[in-house]
């Protein structure tokens, strides 16, 4: 199992060494959750997605 502790790790060093892509990467997920909330809330309401 410490082959995933390493992975925490190395992921917790490479978003304190490089916070605007981590940021970038926020951004970009909060949009493609965002885009299927949208797209689900559609289907519920017998909207066609575009």
């Amino acid at each position: 199992m410490s082959g995933i502790g390493d992975a925490a790790d190395q992921a917790k060093q490479y978003a304190q060494d490089n916070p605007e892509k981590v940021d970038q990467a926020k951004d970009k997920a909060k949009g493609v959750v965002g885009n299927e909330q949208k797209d689900e809330q559609d289907q519920t309401e017998g909207k066609q997605p575009p």
